[in-house]
């Protein structure tokens, strides 16, 4: 059996095992009979993956579908982790939305193609990926865990509220990969609500041990979905919390969003060459970040040399 054929067949026992609910559907396999190449049949989804959607479907975003999009996220997520599986390859290009006449929006994890089980990760440590979205800890040769799929999403909490994808600016080469592994973090929009943003820094924390789990969030997004649907039905808040909540998530911070939304879907970024947003691809740092620390660890040593000399010289 081909590496191919081996992929495709992980993928499709992948999506049998976790299509349900808020991850995609599988429906069957089909056969290209020009080439003979097979492919995976998926229910399709009208609002096609996240980043298009919000680009073309900025002007219907509000506080409210963007709590509920986020939670049906975590839900799907939450089922991968449960079934002892990581993702894997977690950014917007995964994620598929549909649109129904109601104005609700659902929104499916997809593209399982690298997800495993977890006693399988010692095993691979070869890594894809789209570089922004990849853990530090994973770049630099680490074991892939929950809280690296965790480190994805909050990347994606990022591009859902800047409205663009994470370090957009940038080459996304062994630079990028350093500095992310120094603590680089995309910049945070001034209007973004403090609970929001807070959210978001622990999802990217450093120390993987400090993320919230995906089932901690889940909770989190179907509180805040409440307290805006509640809201927005009766005007009725009872408690302080969540009198805080419905005043850092105003109106006026969600008018300064969605003006920033609309003028980056007119202005589009222009794309590097490195830059793959929605195809994954292999990304092979470690052994040079690695080289780089020790470089820079030496240089902090012999740095700190000198200054002790010049001390016990009186200089």
């Amino acid at each position: 059996m081909t590496s191919t054929s081996s992929d495709f067949l992980n993928e499709v026992k992948n999506n049998l095992k976790l299509g349900s609910g808020c991850c995609i559907q599988i429906y069957g396999v089909t056969r290209d009979t020009q080439n003979g190449e097979y492919a995976i049949v998926i229910e399709f989804k009208n609002g096609g993956n996240l980043r298009e959607f919000i680009k073309k479907n900025h002007s219907i975003l509000n506080w409210e579908n963007i709590s509920h999009i986020l939670r049906n996220i975590c839900i799907g997520l939450n089922d991968i982790h449960v079934n002892n599986y990581h993702h894997k390859d977690f950014h917007s290009g995964n994620i598929l939305n549909q649109l129904v006449n109601n104005g609700n929006i659902y929104s499916v994890i997809s593209d399982f193609g690298l997800s495993c089980p977890m006693e399988r990760n010692a095993e691979d440590k070869t890594l894809y990926g789209v570089l922004p979205f990849v853990a530090p800890e994973v770049l630099r040769g680490g074991e892939f865990t929950k809280a690296a799929d965790i480190y994805g999403f909050g990347m994606l909490m990022s591009e859902i509220i800047s409205g663009e994808v994470p370090f957009i600016d940038r080459d996304y080469d062994l630079h990028l990969a350093f500095d992310i592994c120094e603590g680089k973090r995309p910049l945070i929009p001034e209007y973004t609500p403090e609970p929001y943003a807070d959210l978001m820094k622990s999802c990217w924390d450093p120390d993987p041990t400090n993320r919230p789990t995906a089932y901690e969030l889940q909770k989190k997004f179907d509180y805040w979905f409440n307290i805006h649907l509640i809201y927005n039905s009766s005007k009725s808040i009872q408690s302080n919390e969540q009198l805080f909540i419905e005043k850092v998530f105003s109106y006026e911070r969600e008018i300064m969003w969605k003006t920033r939304l609309a003028e980056l879907a007119k202005n589009l970024h222009p794309l590097k060459k490195s830059q793959n947003l929605l195809t994954s691809k292999r990304l092979d740092f470690s052994k040079q970040l690695l080289a780089i620390r020790n470089v820079k660890t030496n240089d902090k040593l012999e740095t700190k040399d000198v200054e002790m000399k010049k001390n016990d010289d009186g200089i």
